[in-house]
């Protein structure tokens, strides 16, 4: 029986001109994860670095750089909504000629570009001028100046000049006029630039040019057009500024045009080179063979094995070679193993060697395929936002559990436990149903975190009514209705018969209840350890490691609960220090005894080793069991921490005397910007401790999250598509056929040509 979300390891055997039409049909397949090609081992051989890998990213980098330049944003692409048969078809040999394609078309847009940001920034550079023209004028106009005035100036030169404001002190020491004959005036044209006008003696024009280049200015041209016999010509200088802002608009818009124009194009080309950035990957992952035939590995779902090899069969005919290897989860599986291999539909099950069973060849085995295989999180649509807590520490291996399922009710149970109060319970809940709905379709991630808040949420508010909490008093009062006083009303928990109601004046009741809740988790632990050894077919190890751990934690935590911690009591009649004695020397002794009777993957271990080793485990859990232990009683500290925090805020708002609706809402005020910070900061505290909770002490005991998370090979074609034209391979056979051919055809066309010849010339 095939169980979910196993995967089979497919081996495509196909004529090396076909390689990019295959990995075109697994992409439009999204079903396989391609597997990495394995490095070479022999000394001195280099990777091959193709040149394509440089072309892409010179592609992607002058594609951001067309970008920048036209203005286009990644929300621009994204909100574009196209019709699939508007899709922009890119057509081409092979991949390298579709980066060359590619690459002509960034390159022709970007010239364009260029040429147009050339005439704006000029443009920009004489409206600028043409407004300092504007801005001196007007100040050149309070000193009367004319057409005549300028051109009466025998003797004498007039010139206007800007610079920065902060050279005015280098202008006064420039200008002084006991060393340099001259009258000047300045004026403010912006906050860091001034510009000034000077008149000097035109026989001073060489001592005036060397003074004014120790000061970085530039020269405003007084132009007789901008001037009339009456004073300055305002209507030419504005048409003049009217013409130049028309220009720098006209460019902006035909900028703009292009953009809008080829906004599918573009989003065509980002696509294709997003594409081809990860098609360059998967193509560096062939294996070349012999006879020019390339082999390509990839993992897929086992339930959709016979429908890949129906696509692969119906695309390539009897041009592609397929083997397969089906990956349980329960066993080791190397590549030597048995397969299956294909051709023609017709299959053929080649059975390992009994050559493998050799201790050589066990050697040179390949890594268990089962640490390579990709790992398909599929849970409940209620637990899924949980993964994420999940995947911060690591993916599941192939073979082992997804803790997914159990964190989402072990991490709001700790959060609500550290939490507990039921008016921050109801702020988290309406919270997250926020987060939730507003971030639905935008955001996965932050809707993910505000179901995780909904759900810590509703535990937070579950325990506030164990503690009596509610917003830090000690009943639930609405504008004065006392709706439920837990004073008089406690409630206990049943089974544990633990009554949790004000944990400030009733601490250890807390304290057994979170030793208690730290050894169940920990147990838990153990016991998915358990399932998953079961799981992997290695159920020694099972009842050998895990269970006995288990009954060594149990062991510990009934001798002090029951027995106290006096020695005498531990070593008299009926012995409870048996409870943990026989676990410990089961743990000891347990795995030596395994490879005794031969349990197989216990063989490969020495028995002093074995021995050592577990020693050194029964030494270091008996530690760790104490620390983890200890490790909870964080959730006491912080639910006191919470509550006094609470306590402190409302009798802070006590302390506010006075009547009248004016302390009623000074006292609301207080109450909600106090419980505000209490919940932004005791809930990041307690978040983060409930993480490091799962993290050390819960998921160290069973979880690896080593594992490859399941991301299919797809190209995007939301806006193009990508048609290789296939060139059929010749076999051997078939090219000295043609060859054949074309030597009688030559040797038709010379006999022709000779009976031609004869002829004319007989």
């Amino acid at each position: 029986m095939r169980k979910k979300n196993e995967f089979c390891l497919m081996k495509a055997d196909i004529n090396q001109n076909y390689k990019d039409q295959l990995l075109i049909e697994l992409s439009n397949l999204n079903l396989v994860q391609i597997k990495p090609k394995e490095k070479s081992k022999r000394k001195g051989e280099i990777e091959d670095k193709r040149p394509i890998v440089e072309k892409v990213n010179s592609m992607r980098k002058n594609l951001n750089s067309l970008f920048k330049r036209l203005r286009i944003s990644e929300e621009d692409i994204k909100n574009l909504r196209i019709k699939k048969s508007q899709r922009i078809e890119f057509n081409a040999n092979n991949l390298d000629d579709l980066i060359n394609h590619i690459l002509e078309e960034i390159e022709f847009f970007t010239n364009r570009a260029v040429e147009l940001k050339s005439y704006i920034t000029k443009a920009n550079i004489e409206l600028e001028n043409i407004q300092i023209v504007k801005s001196c004028y007007k100040y050149l106009e309070k000193i009367n100046i004319t057409k005549d005035n300028v051109q009466n100036l025998d003797y004498f030169k007039f010139r206007v000049f800007t610079t920065f404001s902060k050279n005015l002190d280098n202008l006064v020491n420039l200008f002084l006029f006991s060393e340099f004959p001259n009258f000047y005036d300045t004026f403010q044209i912006s906050d860091d630039r001034i510009g000034f006008y000077i008149i000097y003696p035109k026989d001073k024009e060489q001592e005036f040019l060397g003074r004014i280049k120790l000061i970085h200015s530039e020269e405003v041209p007084v132009l007789k057009k901008y001037l009339t016999d009456t004073g300055v010509n305002y209507n030419r200088i504005e048409k003049e500024i009217y013409f130049i802002k028309d220009l720098i608009s006209r460019y902006n818009k035909e900028q703009d045009r292009i953009a809008y124009d080829n906004l599918l194009m573009f989003a065509g080309i980002n696509e294709i080179v997003q594409n081809i950035e990860e098609y360059s990957w998967a193509d560096q992952q062939f294996e070349n063979t012999s006879s020019n035939r390339v082999i390509l590995k990839f993992f897929v779902p086992l339930k959709k094995k016979k429908t890949i090899q129906d696509d692969l069969f119906d695309k390539f005919k009897d041009n592609i070679i397929i083997e397969t290897i089906d990956i349980s989860k329960k066993r080791p599986i190397y590549e030597s193993y048995t397969k299956e291999v294909i051709k023609k539909k017709k299959t053929v099950t080649k059975v390992k060697d009994e050559e493998l069973k050799s201790k050589n060849q066990k050697e040179e085995q390949k890594e268990d395929l089962r640490d390579l295989t990709p790992r398909i999180m599929k849970n409940f649509f209620l637990l899924k936002p949980f993964e994420a807590i999940t995947k911060m520490y690591g993916t599941p291996a192939y073979s082992e559990i997804d803790p997914t399922p159990i964190i989402a009710f072990t991490f709001p149970i700790l959060f609500g436990i550290m939490f507990g109060d039921i008016g921050h319970g109801l702020i988290l809940i309406i919270a997250g149903l926020i987060g939730a709905l507003v971030f639905k379709k935008r955001k996965m991630a932050i809707s993910n975190f505000s179901w995780i808040i909904f759900s810590c949420g509703l535990a937070a508010l579950f325990f506030g009514f164990f503690y009596g909490e509610f917003f830090g008093h000690h009943e639930i009062a609405i504008f004065g209705n006392v709706l439920w006083d837990f004073s008089e009303n406690p409630i206990i928990i049943p089974f544990f018969n633990i009554q949790l109601y004000d944990p400030l004046e009733n601490i250890l009741s807390v304290f057994y209840f979170a030793i208690v809740i730290g050894i169940f988790h920990i147990i838990l632990g153990w016991f998915i350890q358990f399932l998953n050894y079961w799981k992997q077919n290695r159920r020694y190890l099972a009842f050998s490691d895990s269970l006995i751990k288990i009954c060594f934690l149990l062991g510990g935590a009934i001798l002090i609960f029951t027995y106290g911690f006096d020695l005498n009591v531990w070593l008299g009649p009926p012995f409870p220090i048996l409870l943990v004695l026989i676990p410990g020397i089961l743990l000891m002794v347990l795995k030596p005894l395994g490879k005794l009777v031969k349990i197989s993957y216990l063989q490969q271990e020495s028995l002093g080793g074995l021995l050592g080793e577990g020693s050194i485990e029964t030494f270091d859990t008996l530690l760790s069991i104490m620390s983890n232990v200890l490790s909870y009683i964080r959730l006491l500290a912080l639910a006191l921490a919470h509550i006094a925090l609470l306590f402190a805020i409302n009798e802070m708002g006590n302390l506010i005397k006075g009547v009248g609706i004016g302390f009623d809402i000074l006292k609301l005020i207080g109450s909600i910007f106090g419980n505000i910070i209490v919940i932004l900061i005791e809930g990041l505290l307690v978040f983060i401790n409930t993480m490091r909770l799962h993290y050390y002490e819960f998921f160290f005991k069973f979880f690896q999250g080593s594992g490859i998370e399941y991301f299919p090979f797809y190209l995007d074609s939301d806006y193009s598509i990508i048609r290789f034209s296939r060139e059929l391979d010749k076999d051997i056979i078939s090219e000295e056929i043609d060859k054949e051919i074309e030597i009688k055809l030559v040797r038709e066309q010379i006999d022709k040509a000779k009976d031609f010849i004869n002829k004319e010339f007989k």
